[in-house]
């Protein structure tokens, strides 16, 4: 039995139909968006009272047995292959699917190419897509990625991400449905980065075609969340802004070769996995921020005006810091430094802990911030929810220990500014990428197609000819 405000009935009818119930259950009662408000008029809830009682008392779902059931084939024609791709996109445009851009045809012949990049079963299924609860099928994720843009080596990367959005910690029945505009940033350690042409230099959140899997993974991660999960604007997610990211998320590799020689990567320092192990992390997140002066190659006196230009962009009375005890345990966002940077805080004695120290203690929001941000009354309910660790009267830690602070190495061998990551509706999450036994065969073909892997993500290329 829900009581929801208008605007917000597609997306409670797409969540219900996810669980099996009709999409028009009468269990779901549309009110003016003024009524939420202190002091609005109640009358609307008066004269529907009748029908809340019945939802609460008689109304019995009619649930059939739930079961896998997989899209059709769909046949486009054209006089010509140019314009049946043209008629595809314009069909999809009509049943929104898709995001907006041209989409490569997810043909059977492509889709077949995509799964061998996987030694995993074609059903085999990963979980339910919320807020509609499709089910992710090998197969399904596969296709998505052929509509993407994507190659078979993809794949790997784009199951583990699935698998990271599904564990249960990072709660994205939250952030894909919700008016805050989130999306996944993913985090990629281990060699199989740069195998895959992931970037970590010059332009990692970017486009860039020396390093094209990111875009293609990312947005696969979009289509999945769209096409299997039901998060279409006004339909399935309620995003505000939605933010230009969602087009393709933000994928990207740790520069592992540029670190400081003390420092560990994030999965190592963060997860505790072994060193040179094929991870992601996995962060929702709301925007980044450009850190300008992020030079530390200089004196003591720089590191300090470097770290606390990260925490003046860190110590914003954010709700989503304080809106549950997992988040508050989880990651208030992602500090991220080029290697120039790393290695300037390195030479002055500053380890990735001695960091989140002073960023944990210099980002903490002041009582009166708080107050003048929530109000006093707003600011004691944050409090009951999280009593032992933040205070009436005392500054407010964005996070509840130091550690849970994430910082990354990526963007080219440059200092002079850095980015600040804001988490969204979430935990963070991780998953192993587990590549499939014909591994070497598909980097071999794509170094045919493609081209040689390049070099060093961090340096400029050497030659450029229009």
């Amino acid at each position: 039995m829900v009581l929801t405000r208008k605007g917000f009935t597609q997306v409670v009818s797409n969540a219900f139909a996810g669980m099996g119930f009709s999409a028009e259950s009468p269990s779901v009662h549309e009110f003016p968006m003024e009524m939420f408000l202190p002091g609005s008029d109640l009358s609307p809830l008066r004269e529907n009272i009748d029908r809340i009682v019945y939802g609460l008392t008689e109304w019995q779902p009619k649930n059939s047995r739930a079961k896998i059931v997989g899209p059709e084939m769909i046949t486009v024609e054209g006089a010509d292959y140019q314009t049946a791709v043209d008629n595809m996109n314009a069909l999809f445009l009509r049943n929104l699917w898709g995001d907006g851009l041209p989409l490569v045809p997810a043909t059977e012949e492509c889709v077949n190419w995509i799964l061998t990049g996987t030694d995993l079963r074609r059903d085999k299924v990963l979980g339910k897509v919320l807020p509609q609860a499709g089910i992710a099928t090998v197969e399904a994720i596969a296709a998505n990625l052929a509509m993407a843009g994507g190659r078979p080596e993809y794949l790997p990367v784009l199951i583990a991400a699935v698998e990271a959005i599904l564990d249960p910690a990072s709660t994205h029945f939250h952030w894909s449905a919700s008016t805050n505009s989130t999306y996944p940033a993913v985090i990629i350690n281990g060699a199989a980065a740069k195998q895959l042409r992931i970037n970590s230099g010059y332009g990692c959140m970017g486009p860039d075609p020396q390093h094209p899997a990111g875009a293609s993974i990312g947005r696969a991660i979009r289509f999945v969340l769209e096409h299997i999960g039901g998060a279409i604007p006004g339909v399935g997610t309620m995003a505000i802004y939605g933010g230009a990211s969602r087009y393709t998320n933000i994928v990207f590799a740790e520069d592992e070769a540029g670190l400081p020689r003390e420092w560990e990567p994030l999965n190592v320092s963060y997860w505790g996995y072994p060193r040179g192990s094929n991870t992601l992390t996995l962060l929702p997140v709301t925007g980044q921020a450009n850190v300008s002066g992020g030079t530390t190659t200089t004196t003591g006196e720089s590191v300090l005006q470097t770290l606390n230009r990260y925490a003046g962009f860190m110590r914003s009375p954010y709700n989503n810091y304080f809106q549950r005890p997992t988040m508050y345990e989880g990651s208030p966002g992602i500090v991220v430094m080029a290697r120039g940077t790393a290695a300037g805080f390195s030479a002055q004695g500053w380890s990735k802990e001695k960091i989140k120290e002073f960023l944990w203690e210099n980002s903490k929001i002041p009582w009166d911030d708080n107050l003048k941000y929530r109000g006093l009354e707003d600011a004691r309910m944050r409090i009951r929810g999280l009593e032992g660790r933040i205070v009436e009267g005392k500054p407010w830690p964005i996070t509840s220990k130091p550690r849970n602070i994430m910082i990354a190495v990526t963007g080219g061998a440059q200092s002079g500014h850095g980015y600040w990551m804001q988490l969204g509706q979430a935990a963070p999450t991780k998953a192993k990428i587990t590549l499939p036994k014909n591994w070497d065969a598909l980097l071999k073909q794509a170094e045919k197609d493609l081209g040689p892997i390049p070099a060093d993500p961090t340096e400029p290329l050497a030659e450029y000819r229009l």
